[in-house]
C-alpha cells in the first residue's frame, strides 16, 4: 500500500527535480521511462519523511478526518511523473527550439527509406541541379529578387499609389483614331436627313423689351370705365362713438389722454422711398434676348423614327448609315499584303517581336521581357512571338507546370492567331536537347543573335517570383473622367469580377499596360481613358520598394532602371475592348474563363446546346431524319422583294396569276455598271456591260419599270399597261476569287453610287437571282482571272464556256478549263477561237432543249457584241459551228488536245432519260435535333428541268467536316467532307460527328427504299477530294484540290502519301477498297 504523495509534492521540488538532471540529460530521457522510474522512485524516499510528519500533524488536528490511502504500484507512479515532467518541460521551450525539435523530426522521417532515395532528393528541380552540380546554398539570394527581398513585410503595399488622383488635361496626348471616329458620326449624323439633329439647339433669336408698370402701358391695356352718374360728397354728422355705439372696446387708460410734446430721437436713419431708389438703379435690364430651340422638330423626327423602327428589321444606327452618302473618291487607301495585319486599333496591344517569360509553380506568370537573349534563363519556359514565327524556349530546369503552361500558350497563339501571329506551327526548342539544330539557329536568328544568360536560380525562386511579381500589380478606375487606383485589387491577382460592360480599367503590369472598357462604354469616356492611361504611360514608375523589378525580372539589363521616366520601347501599351481580349491579357488573372454561362432565373432549369458534345442517351439521342418528308418536290415560284414590292424574275407579269383582270408588269429601263479597284472604281461602256471576272466585284444599277395592266371581261387576253413608276435597285456583285477589301469596297461604293436611295442586293456568283441574270438579255459572261490582267488571258487562242440556265434571257456563260475534261453530257457549251473569231456551240446527247437554245441565245450575243474581255474586237466576224456530241469537226477536238471521251462521263452509250433536276440534301445536327435541308439554285425556274443547278463551292464553302446527299436519280451519293488540320478535335466532336454520319447513312438508305420499295437505288459513299467522275459531272466545273485529297488518304489510308505511293498499283487498288476509298 502506498500513500498518495502527488498533491504533496511541491513546486520547489519538482523544480529541484528538472535542475538535478539538467535540460539536455531530460531530453536525453524522451524515450528512456525506466529512467524516470528511478528518479520518481528516489524523489519519493525522500519526500517519505515530510509525508510521516504531515501525518503526525493532521493526527493531532483532525481526528476525525481519516487519511485516505490508495493502491498505486511503482509503474503507475513513475508514469504520472513522467506526463507531467514532458508538459512542464514542453511549456518551458521556445519557439525557436521547438521548430529544431519538428525540423530534426521531418529529417527523421525523409531518411526513413529502403534501397533508393526516396522522390523528394531525386525527382525535383533542386535534385536535378544537384546532380549537374549546380545546386545553390540556401543563403545564397535568388538573382532575380533585390536587396530588399529578405526584408520584413508589412501591410503597405510594395508600389506606392498616387498621391492625386490622375486628371484630364487639354495637353494630354489623345487617340487621333478616336478623334476620326467622332468626326465621321458627325459627319454621318448631320448627313441623314432623319436623324441629323440628335441635340438641342437654338433656332430663332428676337429682342424683346420689359414690361413697365406705368400708367401709359396700363392704360393701354386696361380699358377704360366711363361712369356718368354724378357723385355727391356724403356728409357725416356723428362721430365713431355714435356710430358704434356702447358695444364698442374703449380705452380707459390715462395714457389716452396723454400728448408727448417731446419725441425721442432715433438711431437708425428712415428709410428712403423705394420706389425712387429702383428708379435710380443702373443694374436692371430694360431689354432681353428670346431663344427658340428645336425640341418641336426633335419630337417630331423621334416619333417618325420610331414608327419606321417599328415596321423595319434594322437598328437606327443601321437605318442611319443606309441613308447615309458618302464620298469615297477621296479617300486614298493603302496597300496591304496578305501576311500584314489589319488592325483599327491605334494602340495594338501586342508588338511584331515579343519574348514572353512563362515562370511560377503556382499561379504560373505570364510576363512580357526585353527580347534579347540575356533574358532567358535555365530555370525557365519563354516564348518567342513574331507575326510569322512561334517559339517555345524550354529550359533545362523548368518545372513541369511551366512546360505545360507554355505548349498551351503556344498552341493557343498559333490556332487562334491571336497578338498578331500568323505562324503555320508551333517550333520547340529544349534548351539540352539539340542546341545546334536548325529550330535552334532560327530562334536564335530572330532573336537577335546567340549570347550569355543566366542559369536557373534556387528551388523556391518560383515562389519568391510569383509573390514579388503580384505586387506590383496597379489597377486603376475611370471615375468622373479621373483615373482613381482600385484600393481592393492593388497589388494583388486581378480577378474576373471587375470586368463589367460599363466599366473602364487601366491595368499597369510594369512592362504591359491595357486599357479596357466594357461594350456599353461611350465614344466620350474611351477618348478621356485613352488619354489618362497615356500619361500613366510617359509618366514616372517606381519599382524600389518591390522584389522584383517587372521591367527587368532578372536584373540582366542595367539600363532599366527601378525607378525612372517611361517605359522602354518593347513594352506594351495596348486597348482591349470586351470580349477581345489577347492571351497575355487573360493570363493575368485568377480565374478567367472563356465560356461564361448564367445562371437560371427563377431555378428554372434551361438545356444549353453544345455544339460539340454528344447528346445524352435517352431523350436527346440523335436519330435518323425522316425520308418520307424529303420526297416531295416543292415547285415554289421564285420572288424578289425590292423596296417592299415582288418584282418575280424582272421581267414579265408579277403578283397572282388567278387575277387575271389587273395585274403588274417588270420591264427593263436601264443598266450600269462600274467596275470596282481595291483603291478605285470605274464605270464600264456599253459594249462591256455583261461582261464579269470571277476575280474582281462590280456593281450593277437597274433601273425598271412597274406598270399595271388591265384586261377587258370580254378578252383577258387583250391588255392594255398605263403609265408605270421608274424604280432603282443596285447589286454588288462579287466574284468567288474576290479579295476582302475589293467585297468590302464594293459594298461602300454601293451607299455612295446609290443616288436614288434604292435597294442595295448582295450577289454572290453562282448564286444570282434571276431579275440580276435579265439585266443582259442573256449576254452575261463570266471569265477567269480579273479585268487587269486582260493581256495575260489573251495569250490563249482557245476559250471554252459552259452554258448556264433554263431561260433565253436569265442565260449566262461561265469560263472552264479549256479541256475535254470540262465537256458535260447533260450541258451545251461554246468553243471560241479568238484569232479566228470561230465558235463550236457544242450540245451534250442529254441536254435538254430549252438549254439548247440558251446556248444558240448566248452564241448569238457573242457574234453581235464581240466582247473585248473575250479577247475579240468590234471588226471580228464570228462564225458560228453548232455541232453536237458524237458528231463534233476535227477542229473542234484539235482545240481540247485530244479525242478521249473516257476523261468526262460521257452518255453516249446511256439509253437512260435524263428528265430530272438533281437534288442536294445538306444533313446536321448543330440544332440540337437530326435534320437534313434542301438547298436550291435561286435562279431555278420551277417547270423546267435545271441540269447542272449546283455548284463546288456549295460543297467545298460548308463548315467541314459536312455531309451531303445528292439525288441524281438513278444513284444517290453520300459525300463526306474532312477534318479541318489546324484546329484541335476533342473528343466529344468525335463522337457527335461518328452519330451524324450513322444517322446520315440510314437515312440516305431509308430514302432509297422510299423511292421505289420493289428495286431501291444504289447508293455511294464518296469523301471529299477523292470524287469520281459520274460525281465531278453533275456540276458544271470541278477543281481538284490535292490538299483534301491528301488529307482524306492520310486519314483512311492510316499511313503518310510517301509511303502510299511506293506501293504497287494493284495493292493501292486494294487498300483503297479496303478502307472504302475507291
Amino acid at each position: 500500500m502506498w500513500v498518495s504523495v502527488i498533491p504533496f509534492f511541491t513546486f520547489t521540488g519538482r523544480l529541484a527535480l528538472l535542475k538535478k538532471s539538467g535540460e539536455e540529460d531530460w531530453r536525453n530521457r524522451i524515450n528512456k521511462k525506466q529512467d524516470v522510474v528511478k528518479a520518481a522512485a528516489a524523489a519519493a524516499t525522500e519526500s517519505q519523511q515530510q509525508v510521516q510528519l504531515w501525518e503526525t500533524e493532521q493526527t493531532y488536528t483532525k481526528k476525525e478526518e481519516s487519511v485516505v490511502i490508495q493502491d498505486y504500484s511503482a509503474v503507475s507512479m513513475s508514469q504520472q511523473l513522467w506526463r507531467m515532467g514532458e508538459e512542464l518541460v514542453e511549456s518551458q521551450m521556445s519557439i525557436e527550439e521547438r521548430k529544431q525539435m519538428i525540423s530534426t523530426r521531418e529529417d527523421a522521417w525523409k531518411s526513413r527509406g529502403r534501397g533508393a532515395a526516396n522522390d523528394s532528393s531525386q525527382y525535383t528541380v533542386a535534385a536535378r541541379m544537384v546532380k549537374k552540380g549546380l545546386a545553390a546554398s540556401s543563403s545564397v539570394i535568388s538573382p532575380i529578387l533585390s536587396p530588399v527581398a529578405g526584408r520584413f513585410k508589412n501591410s503597405s503595399p510594395a508600389v506606392s499609389k498616387p498621391q492625386e488622383d490622375i486628371e484630364a488635361k487639354p495637353d494630354m496626348e489623345s487617340d487621333k483614331k478616336l478623334d476620326k471616329l467622332e468626326t465621321f458620326l458627325g459627319r454621318l449624323n448631320s448627313k441623314v436627313a432623319d436623324l441629323q439633329e440628335t441635340t438641342l439647339t437654338v433656332t430663332e433669336r428676337a429682342v424683346k423689351e420689359v414690361m413697365k408698370l406705368d400708367d401709359e402701358i396700363f392704360s393701354k391695356f386696361y380699358r377704360r370705365v366711363v361712369d356718368d352718374l354724378p357723385r355727391m360728397p356724403a356728409p357725416i354728422e356723428d362721430d365713431f362713438d355714435a356710430i358704434f355705439g356702447c358695444q364698442g372696446p374703449k380705452l380707459t387708460s390715462a395714457m389716452v389722454q396723454h400728448r408727448r410734446s417731446v419725441r425721442p430721437s432715433r438711431n437708425v436713419q428712415s428709410s428712403r422711398n423705394p420706389v425712387k431708389m429702383l428708379a435710380a438703379r443702373q443694374d436692371i435690364r430694360h431689354e432681353y434676348t428670346e431663344q427658340r430651340l428645336n425640341v418641336g422638330l426633335l419630337e417630331s423626327k423621334r416619333i417618325t423614327a420610331e414608327k419606321v423602327s417599328k415596321t423595319s428589321e434594322y437598328s437606327e444606327a443601321a437605318l442611319a448609315g443606309l441613308a447615309s452618302k458618302e464620298n469615297f473618291s477621296g479617300v486614298s487607301l493603302r496597300s496591304v499584303n496578305i501576311t500584314q495585319q489589319m488592325s483599327n486599333n491605334s494602340a495594338a496591344p501586342y508588338k511584331n517581336l515579343m519574348l514572353v517569360q512563362v515562370k511560377g509553380r503556382r499561379h504560373v506568370q505570364t510576363r512580357l521581357v526585353e527580347p534579347r537573349a540575356s533574358s532567358l534563363n535555365s530555370g525557365d519556359c519563354f516564348l518567342l512571338v513574331t507575326p510569322d514565327h512561334c517559339f517555345l524556349w524550354v529550359g533545362e530546369f523548368s518545372n513541369v507546370i511551366e512546360k505545360a503552361k507554355a505548349a498551351d500558350l503556344a498552341a493557343y497563339i498559333q490556332t487562334k492567331r491571336d497578338v498578331g501571329c500568323r505562324a503555320l506551327q508551333v517550333r520547340t526548342v529544349e534548351e539540352a536537347v539539340n542546341p545546334q539544330g536548325p529550330a535552334a539557329q532560327e530562334f536564335w536568328a530572330v532573336l537577335g543573335g546567340q549570347a550569355a544568360y543566366r542559369p536557373a536560380g534556387p528551388a523556391d525562386e518560383d515562389e519568391h517570383f510569383e509573390n514579388g511579381v503580384v505586387e506590383t500589380n496597379c489597377i486603376f478606375r475611370l471615375l468622373d473622367d479621373k483615373l482613381v487606383p482600385d484600393d481592393d485589387e492593388w497589388g494583388k491577382v486581378p480577378s474576373c469580377t471587375l470586368l463589367e460592360a460599363k466599366e473602364v480599367l487601366v491595368f499597369d503590369f510594369g512592362s504591359e499596360v491595357y486599357v479596357w472598357h466594357g461594350k456599353e462604354v461611350t465614344l466620350a469616356q474611351r477618348k478621356v481613358a485613352f488619354q489618362l492611361a497615356k500619361h500613366l504611360w510617359n509618366g514616372t514608375f517606381d519599382y524600389t520598394c518591390c522584389d522584383i523589378n517587372p521591367l527587368d525580372p532578372g536584373g540582366c539589363n542595367t539600363l532599366i532602371p527601378r525607378k525612372g521616366q517611361g517605359r522602354p520601347d518593347w513594352a506594351i501599351f495596348g486597348r482591349l475592348t470586351e470580349h477581345n481580349e489577347t492571351i497575355l491579357f487573360k493570363e493575368k488573372f485568377l480565374d478567367w474563363s472563356e465560356t461564361k454561362t448564367p445562371a437560371p432565373r427563377g431555378g428554372e432549369e434551361r438545356p444549353t446546346e453544345q455544339k460539340d458534345s454528344p447528346p445524352p442517351p435517352g431523350k436527346g439521342e440523335c436519330r435518323p431524319y425522316d425520308a418520307g418528308l424529303m420526297l416531295p418536290v416543292l415547285q415554289t415560284p421564285v420572288s424578289t422583294v425590292l423596296d417592299g414590292g415582288d418584282v418575280g424574275r424582272g421581267h414579265g407579269p408579277v403578283g397572282d396569276r388567278e387575277d387575271r383582270l389587273r395585274t403588274l408588269e417588270i420591264s427593263t429601263v436601264g443598266v450600269e455598271v462600274w467596275h470596282i479597284l481595291e483603291f478605285d472604281y470605274s464605270r464600264l461602256p456599253r459594249l462591256s456591260v455583261g461582261q464579269f471576272h470571277e476575280g474582281d466585284a462590280y456593281v450593277v444599277k437597274w433601273k425598271y419599270m412597274v406598270s399595271a395592266t388591265v384586261g377587258r371581261r370580254q378578252n383577258p387576253e387583250a391588255r392594255s399597261s398605263g403609265p408605270g413608276k421608274e424604280k432603282c435597285c443596285y447589286f454588288f456583285w462579287q466574284g468567288r476569287h474576290s479579295t476582302a477589301s475589293e467585297k468590302g469596297t464594293s459594298a461602300l461604293m454601293t451607299v455612295e453610287l446609290d443616288e436614288e436611295r434604292g435597294a442595295q442586293v448582295p450577289v454572290q456568283q453562282g448564286k444570282e437571282p434571276p431579275c440580276f441574270l435579265q439585266c443582259f438579255n442573256g449576254g452575261m459572261i463570266v471569265h477567269s482571272g480579273k479585268r487587269e490582267e486582260e493581256e495575260e488571258n489573251a495569250l490563249s487562242d482557245w476559250r471554252l464556256y459552259c452554258v448556264r440556265g433554263e431561260v433565253p434571257v436569265e442565260g449566262h456563260l461561265l469560263e472552264v478549263a479549256c479541256h475535254c475534261t470540262s465537256l458535260r453530257s447533260r450541258a451545251s457549251v461554246i468553243l471560241l477561237n479568238v484569232h479566228k473569231a470561230a465558235l463550236y456551240l457544242w450540245h451534250g446527247c442529254k441536254a435538254p432543249v430549252h438549254v439548247r437554245a440558251v446556248g444558240k441565245t448566248a452564241a448569238r450575243k457573242i457574234k453581235e457584241q464581240c466582247p473585248l474581255e473575250a479577247g475579240l474586237h468590234s471588226s471580228s466576224n464570228v462564225t458560228i459551228h453548232e455541232c453536237d456530241e458524237g458528231a463534233e469537226p476535227a477542229g473542234f477536238w484539235e482545240a481540247l488536245g485530244q479525242k478521249d471521251r473516257k476523261c468526262y462521263d460521257c452518255m453516249l452509250q446511256d439509253p437512260g432519260k435524263f428528265n430530272f433536276t438533281p437534288r442536294l440534301f445538306q444533313m446536321s445536327s448543330t440544332s440540337g435535333e437530326f435534320v437534313a435541308n434542301e438547298l436550291s439554285h435561286p435562279s431555278q425556274a420551277p417547270d423546267l428541268v435545271s441540269s447542272l443547278p449546283f455548284l463546288q463551292e456549295d460543297l467545298y464553302n460548308a463548315a467541314q467536316p459536312a455531309l451531303f446527299m445528292v439525288d441524281n436519280f438513278h444513284e444517290v451519293y453520300l459525300w463526306q467532307g474532312w477534318w479541318p488540320q489546324d484546329s484541335e478535335v476533342p473528343g466529344s466532336a468525335r463522337m457527335r460527328w461518328d452519330t451524324d454520319r450513322k444517322c446520315t447513312m440510314e437515312t440516305v438508305l431509308q430514302y432509297c427504299k422510299e423511292k421505289n420499295e420493289k428495286k431501291p437505288i444504289k447508293s455511294y459513299l464518296i469523301h471529299g477530294g477523292l470524287e469520281p467522275l459520274t460525281f465531278t459531272n453533275m456540276f458544271p466545273s470541278w477543281e481538284h484540290r490535292e490538299d483534301i485529297a491528301e488529307i482524306t488518304e492520310r486519314k483512311g489510308l492510316d499511313m503518310k502519301r510517301e509511303e502510299y505511293e511506293g506501293l504497287p498499283g494493284w495493292k493501292q487498288v486494294n487498300l483503297k477498297k479496303a478502307k472504302g476509298l475507291f
